[in-house]
């Protein structure tokens, strides 16, 4: 008996744990949006072509970060690549890759603001409301799935405390 307690309540303070340390924009968050990445048709189909310009890499890259927690210290990366004609996400983590394709950051607020699809006219907010570097015109031509990945920053469950 006193085993099945301590064992249920071990079951249950790791359920807790694991969802509780799951922060925006931390290194499992990171990993479970790559997931997410490669569940949702307009990123893997629609950036097939754009996958495919890896600079003499296996993958394109994508560093994001919170400016409002510490910085670009904190940066994640996502590691895009082609395979069997689709952007696939490989990789979600910690930033390793020495240049990324394009880095992004913002204020907290404005996070929450594009993952709930406020974009402005024509998706001109998205960049007022975000640091952007890499190519603007790149970009602009895959806007479609670009909102793509900014609505599925609320769909992974994460607290707002900083990683």
């Amino acid at each position: 008996m006193i085993r099945t307690v301590l064992v249920l309540t071990a079951f249950t303070l790791g359920i807790n744990t694991a969802y509780s340390e799951v922060r925006f924009m931390d290194e499992i968050y990171t990993k479970k949006f790559c997931d997410l990445w490669n569940e949702t048709p307009e990123l893997v189909n629609d950036l097939a072509d754009w996958s495919k310009d890896t600079n003499g890499k296996d993958y394109r890259v994508i560093r994001f970060y919170r400016q409002d927690c510490g910085g670009v210290e904190k940066a994640v990366e996502l590691h895009i690549s082609h395979k069997d004609g689709k952007a696939v996400c490989i990789y979600g983590g910690k930033a390793t890759d020495v240049k990324p394709d394009f880095l992004m950051y913002a204020t907290d607020k404005n996070w929450n603001s594009l993952a709930n699809g406020e974009f402005g006219v024509f998706g001109m907010g998205i960049m007022s409301k975000m640091s952007f570097e890499g190519s603007k015109w790149e970009a602009m031509q895959n806007m479609g799935a670009f909102k793509s990945f900014l609505l599925n920053l609320k769909r992974i469950d994460h607290t707002m405390d900083c990683p």
